[in-house]
């Protein structure tokens, strides 16, 4: 059972965060920006590969990109991410394309990141409740519940949309 102060601090973050900006799909050539949100806990992977992954598919393709990896200290008592491990203070984050591998609904971390980003494509690897993501992908059949087979799914599908 979650803590009902938990749950409410939570309802509260999500209801005065969340961002009101309209998202759909954006081919590459039209993104500026991303971020990355990776699970450091997720199935006890390595972040690591997943990490290198997505730096060296956003290089190649000449977008600045800011990975979140949060490990356990960089959460704060809620369970989002602290400033200093966002990046800074306050909305300082202006992405076009927000990526999240979390492959756990129960994520609040990669939850509220997905609500409060300003991002005008988003992309997710599991749905959340109000249709958040524009684009919701799953690993291919038989390729484990990695991220960085969510990855590699991600990065087909960005590559197709015109």
């Amino acid at each position: 059972m979650k803590n009902p102060v938990v749950t409410f601090f939570r309802w509260y973050a999500l209801r005065q965060g969340r961002s009101t900006a309209p998202t759909s799909l954006l081919p590459l050539k039209k993104v500026r920006s991303a971020t990355v949100f990776v699970d450091a806990v997720a199935m006890g992977e390595d972040p690591g590969p997943v990490c290198r992954a997505v730096q060296q598919f956003f290089d190649y393709q000449a977008i600045p990109v800011t990975i979140l990896c949060p490990q356990k200290e960089d959460l704060n008592w809620w369970g989002y991410l602290k400033p200093r491990a966002r990046g800074g203070r306050g909305d300082a984050r202006k992405e076009d394309l927000f990526i999240s591998l979390a492959g756990n609904p129960d994520q609040f971390a990669a939850e509220y990141e997905a609500r409060c980003s300003t991002a005008r494509f988003k992309v997710g690897c599991c749905p959340l409740p109000g249709g958040v993501y524009d684009l919701v992908v799953t690993p291919p059949e038989g390729a484990g519940a990695s991220q960085t087979a969510a990855f590699a799914a991600v990065k087909d599908y960005l590559n197709k949309i015109r």
